[in-house]
């Protein structure tokens, strides 16, 4: 059993004031060390019910924050950026199942701890085929175009609510209850290994019973961006349509295909300040 784990940063139990998510910050060291302490119980979970193989693709940022010489050695770590698939880097049809850890709500969430879509300071939505997604039900598309799917999540309740909807009955790891966009309520960390355990063990013994993303037919990305500039400059992509001053269409009908046109758009809006 080959599993996939995307690991981003501010769903990681204890995350929650601006300063763990700042590089520059020694908070930041610390929570990188947490970050790769909830891979580790993850990992080992993993391997405990029956994986031969771990790759874990760090999805936060940079996409460097794992401590490699900390991170279980059984596992395997794709670290670095840019990657191609981002926060999917690694992924193919050889995987048997996905799990999330560290994730967060969508932008524009009341109280999400961190709320936001890929690009905090760029995007206000995201839908697809006209129903508004986060970074879990995006990222479950690409797992679902190799036949993979996402069989566990991890972050705040919230963020678990916003999982059943985007990507359908899949096990949610509540590691945290939002309260604020920079408050959360933690669980101890013996719940916390506790709930990982229990949840992940009803994961493995029914890993073939989880939803897999697929879509079929012309499929549409509509992006709002937060102001009308940066929409301008994704124009310069010729497969974008403009939709509204804020907001541009890309569709295609391979869902890989569209992936790499949204990343393409976020490259643009993103040169534009």
């Amino acid at each position: 059993m080959k599993i996939f784990i995307s690991v981003d940063m501010e769903g990681i139990w204890g995350v929650a004031s601006p300063a763990h998510v700042n590089s520059d910050t020694s908070e930041y060291q610390r929570m990188r060390k947490l970050m790769t302490k909830e891979a580790n119980i993850v990992i080992e979970e993993a391997f405990k019910n029956g994986a031969t193989e771990v790759i874990v693709n760090d999805s936060h940022d940079n996409m460097d924050n794992l401590l490699i010489e900390e991170l279980d050695p059984r596992a395997q770590l794709i670290s670095g950026s840019p990657k191609p698939l981002s926060m999917m880097q690694g992924i193919d049809n050889t995987f048997d199942g996905i799990i999330f850890i560290g994730y967060h709500t969508r932008c524009g969430t009341p109280n999400g701890v961190f709320n936001h879509t890929y690009m905090g300071t760029t995007i206000s939505r995201i839908f697809i085929n006209r129903k508004e997604v986060g970074e879990c039900g995006i990222n479950a598309g690409v797992g679902g175009y190799f036949g993979v799917p996402v069989i566990a999540i991890a972050g705040d309740d919230l963020l678990a609510s916003q999982a059943l909807e985007e990507i359908g009955g899949i096990e949610t790891i509540v590691v945290k209850k939002a309260v604020g966009r920079y408050v959360a309520h933690n669980l101890s960390y013996n719940d916390l290994k506790k709930t990982y355990e229990q949840k992940l063990k009803k994961v493995f013994l029914n890993i073939g019973d989880y939803p897999i993303v697929e879509y079929e037919g012309n499929i549409t990305m509509d992006i709002e961006f937060m102001i009308e500039v940066k929409a301008e400059n994704v124009m310069l992509l010729p497969q974008a349509k403009r939709i509204n001053e804020r907001t541009i269409r890309i569709e295609s009908e391979d869902y890989l295909e569209l992936f790499m046109l949204f990343r393409t758009c976020m490259v643009l809006a993103g040169a534009i300040r």
